[in-house]
């Protein structure tokens, strides 16, 4: 009996301990404040191509007056990591649907466009004017980011300064997510 009592005690404790950890952990990656972790502090000379092959007119996005985030996230339908966080992803960009100050360039990196609307169709997306799907067929722009592995996600600020880096995949139904990007979105209005 008291072997028992011992073993649901170090059970209710290391449950306690895992969780404490955990928490301590995941605010650790959410905080706002922390450094961001990248060489990069603008955004780069960039000139990406849409699905169709045109050429998007970034410089005509970034010189936009209303807008006051842009994020960029490299992902490619070969990497099961990125499979697996776009469909979260898309559902926090819906939060966003209707704002025009937040845009979403969402560039597949040494992919090709065909692999990337045959994926994008298997997610039965509706039309968002928040939502641009760009390709990097030879990683040039990933490059220049500085990204070194899939998926990856740069939030710039409404004068082109990095914000924020978040690397590897996210949670993004995590609702700590909306927080830092309304504390983003407030950093970025004001004159850096």
């Amino acid at each position: 009996m008291i072997y028992r009592l011992i073993a649901i005690s170090l059970i209710i404790i290391g449950t306690f301990a895992y969780g404490l950890y955990s928490k301590k952990s995941l605010e650790g990656q959410l905080d706002v404040k922390n450094q961001v972790n990248s060489v990069l502090t603008k955004f780069p000379q960039a000139s990406f191509e849409n699905l169709d092959g045109t050429t998007f007119a970034i410089d005509q996005l970034l010189s936009d007056k209303s807008l006051e985030l842009t994020v960029v996230h490299f992902w490619g339908t070969w990497c099961a990591p990125c499979e697996a966080e776009l469909p979260d992803l898309l559902t926090f960009i819906k939060r966003f649907e209707g704002k025009n100050g937040v845009k979403f360039l969402l560039v597949a990196t040494n992919d090709e466009a065909l692999k990337v609307k045959k994926h994008l169709k298997t997610l039965a997306l509706a039309e968002s004017s928040s939502i641009y799907w760009l390709l990097d067929q030879k990683n040039i722009h990933r490059d220049a980011f500085g990204t070194t592995r899939v998926p990856e996600t740069y939030v710039f600020s409404s004068d082109k300064t990095l914000l924020r880096k978040f690397m590897g995949p996210q949670e993004w139904n995590n609702p700590m997510f909306f927080q830092i990007f309304s504390e983003l979105t407030q950093i970025s209005t004001r004159k850096l």
